[in-house]
Parts: C-alpha cells; sequence; structure tokens
C-alpha cells in the first residue's frame, strides 16, 4: 500500500518543479523584454523598425556614445557596456553595405554600422546589381553615406554580381544574400 503513496508523492513533486520551472522562465522572459526596450530607449532607438535602426546609425559617423552596431546575415546586433540586444532581420530582406574605393579599404564581412569607414564619402556612384539568373535587381544612382558606404535591402537567397562605377572607373563583385552571406563588402571593389 505504501508503494502507490510514494508514486502519488512523486507525481506531486514533479508538477510543483515544472510549476516552478515555468513560472521562473515566465517571470524571466518579462525583464529581458523589459531591458531590450530600455535598451533601445537609452540609444533613442525604440519604435523604430530593424530598417530604420539600420538606416539611421549606418548613415552616420556620429554614433550614440557607447554604442556598438553589427549587422550579420540574420541579425542587427547592439550593444554597449552592459547589455547586448539582437533583433531578427526581416525573414525575406538582407541587408549588404558596400564601399568602392580607389587606393584604400579595410578588410570586411559583417558591417559593423559603429566603425567601418570607406574612402568615398558622399560621392555619387552608379550600381547595378544583377542576379544569377540575369534578373536585374538594383541599377540605380546612390551617395555614399558619411562612413563611405551604400546600403542596400536586397531579396534573400541570391547569388549576384554587383557592378559600381565612379568617374569612369569600374569595379565588380559576386555577392551572396544567403544565410552566413558577408553584409560587408569592400576589398574587392578597388575601381580601376
Amino acid at each position: 500500500m505504501k508503494k502507490p503513496q510514494v508514486s502519488k508523492i512523486v507525481v506531486l513533486v514533479v508538477i510543483a518543479v515544472v510549476a516552478v520551472i515555468a513560472v521562473g522562465i515566465f517571470t524571466l522572459s518579462k525583464p529581458i523584454k523589459q531591458s531590450e526596450a530600455a535598451f533601445l530607449e537609452k540609444y533613442g532607438l525604440s519604435g523604430l523598425t530593424v530598417q530604420e535602426i539600420v538606416q539611421k546609425l549606418d548613415s552616420t559617423t556620429s554614433d550614440p556614445a557607447g554604442l556598438k552596431a553589427s549587422i550579420d546575415s540574420n541579425h542587427l546586433v547592439l550593444m554597449d557596456d552592459r547589455a547586448e540586444v539582437r533583433l531578427a532581420l526581416p525573414k525575406d530582406e538582407f541587408y549588404l553595405s558596400f564601399a568602392p574605393y580607389l587606393t584604400q579599404t579595410h578588410p570586411c564581412a559583417i558591417h559593423s554600422l559603429a566603425s567601418c569607414r570607406g574612402e568615398l564619402v558622399n560621392q555619387e556612384i552608379y550600381a547595378v546589381i544583377i542576379d544569377s539568373t540575369a534578373k536585374e535587381i538594383v541599377r540605380s544612382n546612390f551617395t555614399t553615406m558619411e562612413n563611405g558606404f551604400v546600403g542596400l535591402w536586397l531579396p534573400r537567397n541570391i547569388d549576384g554580381t554587383l557592378t559600381v562605377s565612379y568617374n569612369g572607373l569600374v569595379a565588380q563583385a559576386p555577392i551572396k544574400t544567403h544565410a552566413g552571406s558577408d553584409t560587408c563588402l569592400t576589398t574587392p571593389l578597388r575601381l580601376n
């Protein structure tokens, strides 16, 4: 008769443990969302979409003090000395930042919105992106930002070619917009 009694106690203990864990997870998930909101508020980014945050941070060289921002193929990563916030990119969009150059650049794979600098600042360039099926994705004039880059939201999961023209000089490089693809394109874009 004692055996069923022990089974009931074990079942009750398991239920109690599961309930405590569930309450703990719920309680922990709330402050994470609150701290994310507080982090975005601290840097004047609350209420903005991921695309708007990227545009705001990538288009200037004067970043909010202490904020570091980078963008990989899946997330916008914002951090300071106290916290890190990872915001998912739209499922159907990929951000590519590229900087054509004449004499100097830096190797780059993951674009840092806070520290990547290109040589051609506030210069008009012409860019064409054609995918592997010969479909034209982009054909337009752009003005490089204060950081010397042009940032574009492109369709995900394409392989293609980027061609950049500047003052009669041309550079060309392959691009990919898959999970794990580079979001920063520099060294192949030397203008000749």
